[in-house]
Parts: C-alpha cells; sequence; structure tokens
C-alpha cells in the first residue's frame, strides 16, 4: 500500500501537459524561447506518435518558386520554409473531399507528401488560400518535445485552417501569443 501512496505521489509531481500533443495541433513559441531556428514560431504538427514529432512551420513564406525545386512546373507559387530540417517537400490543402493520396490533419486540412498529387494541385492553379507548399520541416523525437511543452518552451493550441492558411502568416506568432 505505501508504493501504492508512493505512486501517487510522484504522479502528481509530475507537470501535466496543458493541452495533448497530436497531430493536428499548433505549437507556439512561448516569448522565452532563445532558439534562432525556433523563436517567434508557430508550428503544425503533421506526425506525432511514441517516437517522434514531425511539425511544419506555417508563418514563414518565402521568395523561392516552387518552379526551382521541381523545374517542369512553371509556376508563380513559392515555397514556405517548412523548418530547419532541409529534406523534403509536404503540402498542406484544404478541401470538403479528401484527394487521394492525401491525410487528413484535422477538420479539412490536408497533408500531401506524394509529387504527383502536389503536381496536379500546382498544375491546376489551386490558390494559396488553399493550398500551401513546404520545403523541409521540424524534428523531435517524442520525448524532447514532451519536456520543452513541460518547460513551458510551446504553448499547445488546437489548429485551425485560418492559421493556417492565414493571409498575413508573418504576423501569425504575435497574433497567437
Amino acid at each position: 500500500m505505501r508504493w501504492l501512496g508512493l505512486c501517487v505521489a510522484l504522479a502528481a509531481a509530475v507537470p501535466a501537459l496543458p493541452q495533448q500533443l497530436a497531430v493536428g495541433q499548433l505549437l507556439v513559441a512561448a516569448p522565452s524561447l532563445h532558439d534562432a531556428d525556433f523563436e517567434h514560431s508557430v508550428i503544425l504538427l503533421i506526425r506525432y506518435d511514441q517516437q517522434s514529432a514531425v511539425g511544419l512551420f506555417i508563418h514563414r513564406p518565402s521568395d523561392v518558386p516552387v518552379s526551382e525545386v521541381y523545374p517542369e512546373l512553371k509556376s508563380p507559387v513559392t515555397f514556405y520554409v517548412g523548418g530547419p530540417i532541409t529534406i523534403g517537400v509536404r503540402a498542406l490543402f484544404r478541401s470538403h473531399g479528401a484527394p487521394s493520396p492525401a491525410q487528413r490533419l484535422f477538420a479539412d486540412v490536408f497533408l500531401i507528401t506524394k509529387k504527383p498529387l502536389l503536381t496536379k494541385l500546382i498544375t491546376d492553379r489551386t490558390p494559396a488560400s488553399v493550398l500551401r507548399v513546404y520545403a523541409g520541416s521540424c524534428g523531435w523525437t517524442a520525448a524532447q518535445l514532451r519536456g520543452e511543452v513541460q518547460r513551458g518552451l510551446w504553448q499547445i493550441r488546437p489548429a485551425d485552417a485560418a492559421a493556417v492558411f492565414d493571409p498575413h502568416p508573418a504576423s501569425l506568432w504575435q497574433r497567437l501569443h
């Protein structure tokens, strides 16, 4: 019985996460986060499991056109900086119907990782109000991200399409923190 009391006391001593980390949540950097890569960041979690977490900066447009990476796509669409890990191209797409192949992140927002679907959306001139293309990503071990949240470096917020496709993404952090 003494062990049960000790376990309950230890569990009570561990700070609870203010909200559960999960795919489709936003991470909003706390003002106290002074890491040059993540300061003033707003990140959408696109993967979260027992081992790892992956997200995309949703507030950092660039002036790099998609055609610089995919020369066959003559398009004015520009990349967003997805994060400091410079590998990979992904897109977020808002649609009432599930495009195939795509992964639903929340509500009507989908993650696209397959080049044929991304190519189709770009060549169909899908507007930036429903399509954002990202170069790179952010990544952590699950334990590392939980620790950063517990230390107060990130606020967890439910994502919504208005934030993900905000017409003024550069000022998103100031409005959310």
